[in-house]
């Protein structure tokens, strides 16, 4: 691989900013919600803290003192997932006309944001990324790290 082992982002959105911490090895037993999910994800607001887990569900941690708020996770076994549920959604979402949960536009979005981190961090420097046209103006330079040469005889799509 040629991700960092670590690497902080900062995105400067129209009207908010949002840090972006990367971690392989996030896993310490101080974070370590669950024997063996040492992952999760934190969003720290102005209300409070929320974790996303995996194996031990969410928690909210609200900042005005007030009890934490927890939902275990609702996974199925014999592999911890929600398949069922998805194909459901997604099903009912075609027939009613209504954005899945899983949708591949915010699914899209969240990660061209890692991914511009990632390049930002190749790169040295910050970048700029026009959402709308889905590239990065003014720079060549980082714009040709969009896009890699595909082994033949795949091409890379282009409209």
């Amino acid at each position: 691989s040629d991700a960092p082992d670590h690497q902080i982002a900062v995105f400067n959105f129209d009207g908010f900013d949002v840090s972006w911490e990367h971690r392989q090895f996030g896993g310490n037993f101080n974070e370590k919600t669950h024997p063996q999910q040492p992952v999760g994800c934190y969003f720290y607001g102005t209300k409070g803290v929320f974790h996303q887990g995996w194996l031990d569900g969410w928690t909210f941690y609200p900042s005005d003192g007030s009890s934490p708020v927890h939902q275990e996770a609702q996974l199925h076994e014999p592999d911890q997932q929600n398949i069922k549920e998805l194909w459901a959604n997604f099903i009912d979402s075609i027939k009613n006309n209504k954005i899945p949960i899983a949708d591949i536009e915010r699914g899209h979005r969240s990660t061209t944001c890692a991914l511009l981190g990632m390049l930002s961090l190749k790169l040295g420097r910050s970048i700029d990324w026009d959402a709308e046209r889905q590239t990065i103006p003014n720079d060549a330079e980082a714009r040709k790290l969009l896009a890699r040469e595909y082994r033949g005889p795949w091409k890379y799509p282009t409209a």
